[in-house]
């Protein structure tokens, strides 16, 4: 490579780093890096003072705690107690560590009361250089509810009534919360486990993990992962680029995603919206509804109807329960087994596979340059009606059918003196259709 080719990959890859920096918040212009007197030093250049306070707030307190830090981290616990145990700690950098000295006496926190809420804060606004960190750790009654705000560093909530957090570029881990919850950040992981209410969670580029949530479940994020292992409500879990894992929802499951996989296990009624994402979903306590694209789904053990749109995909489905089947789909193979249900296909480029439990209710299969095979289950004489265009029908029955033809169209008719048994509709341009009887390999 010539020397400017080279420069350039240089100076591409150090304003990437700029940027990262700045976008997480580990860099900031807001005074941060004494510019112009260098007074915050700058990188292994500062030095570093810190120190704590600790006090405890007595009895009567209000039943909310509001935390506001600009940034630093807040750790919250509660506890069988009626007062407060608080430890503020602060931590700063300057170009000297008699300077870091001198701002980390000044740093303080605030406390306001009032009759609904004990408000915690800082005195950051104070100083035209922020370059410090301030942290605020503290013990209170299980009872209270807190609310955090917080940025570009860690806040846990454990033990309390409710918890609400509002945090930028930091991680954020709540548990043990009796009620509600609604927890906000980005750039970082969100996890709450045992929360007896409903939960809010929005993040933006990092993995969000809800365990054992006691209410509904609200998540947005992007460009990350979600697990969600246990919820007494329904989950609703929406973003671009988002992996999804869920298993054990009581309620309703909706997913909104694209670019990346879905799996759903052990849940109430699903419906997932996503493009260019594959769709796993088993043991679903209701109707499975999918619209995707360019990836397969794989359905089993659905309690309710089976509806799918996709392209481009292919689609299984094992022990479907419900009553109607409905897929249309292109460009790959759909195969439907184990299942008693009104059936409706649609497929192009792509070979159907059905085996049906039974034939108690109607199918209308239509298949555009791909094959129809079907299963037939002993015993059955629902009518049948099969054609072919550019193609054959093959009859693999000991019954002789009542018209088996062909004159530029294969077409295939049995059963039909039955006229009040259900109508089973096959439907193929440029490839065959088989009927076989089950247990014959085709």
């Amino acid at each position: 490579m010539k020397f400017r080719e080279v420069l350039l990959v240089v100076v591409l890859i150090l304003a990437g780093f700029v940027f990262f920096q700045f976008k997480t918040g580990h860099w900031k212009i807001d005074g941060d890096w004494g510019w112009g007197d260098w007074d915050g030093g700058f990188g292994p250049f500062s030095r570093e003072a810190a120190a704590e306070e600790t006090r405890t707030i007595e009895a009567p307190l209000p039943l909310a705690l509001e935390i506001e830090n600009g940034r630093g981290w807040v750790e919250v616990r509660g506890a069988d107690q009626e007062t407060i145990q608080l430890t503020f700690k602060k931590v700063a950098w300057r170009r000297t560590e008699e300077e870091a000295k001198d701002v980390v006496g000044r740093i303080t926190y605030t406390m306001t009361t009032a009759a609904d809420k004990l408000t915690l804060a800082t005195n950051r606004d104070e100083f035209p250089r922020k370059n410090f960190e301030t942290a605020f750790i503290l013990t209170v009654p299980r009872a209270m509810a807190v609310r955090v705000t917080n940025g570009y560093g860690t806040v846990r909530v454990d033990n309390v009534a409710d918890a609400t957090v509002r945090n930028r570029h930091g991680e954020v881990y709540v548990s043990d919360v009796s009620g509600p919850c609604s927890l906000e950040t980005s750039y970082e992981d969100v996890e709450v486990q045992r929360a007896g209410g409903q939960c809010r969670i929005v993040n933006s580029h990092g993995d969000v993990r809800a365990v054992t949530v006691g209410g509904d479940l609200t998540i947005e994020t992007s460009y990350a992962g979600v697990r969600v292992e246990g919820a007494a409500g329904t989950a609703d879990i929406r973003g671009p680029n988002v992996d999804v894992d869920v298993r054990r929802v009581a309620g309703a499951v909706t997913v909104d995603t694209t670019y990346e996989k879905v799996f759903l296990s052990d849940v109430g009624p699903a419906e997932v919206s996503a493009r260019h994402s594959s769709v796993t979903a088993e043991d679903v306590r209701g109707d499975l509804t999918v619209r995707t694209s360019y990836e397969p789904i794989q359905a089993s053990r659905i309690q309710g109807n089976l509806l799918v749109t996709a392209e481009n995909s292919a689609v299984s489905g094992q022990e479907i329960r419900g009553g109607k089947i409905d897929v249309t789909t292109s460009y790959d193979r759909v195969s439907l087994s184990g299942f008693s249900a009104e059936v409706v296909v649609v497929n192009r480029n792509g070979g159907i596979t059905l085996g049906p439990l039974d034939l108690k209710h109607g199918m209308d299969v239509r298949n555009e340059y791909g094959e129809i095979v079907l299963a037939w289950p002993d015993g059955e004489t629902a009518r049948l009606e099969a054609q072919s265009k550019g193609g054959s029908v093959h009859w693999g029955l000991e019954e002789k059918p009542d018209v088996d033809q062909s004159n530029g169209t294969s077409l295939v008719k049995a059963f039909s003196a039955n006229a009040g048994a259900p109508l089973i509709f096959l439907s193929a341009r440029y490839d065959d259709i088989r009927i076989e009887p089950v247990g014959r390999k085709f």
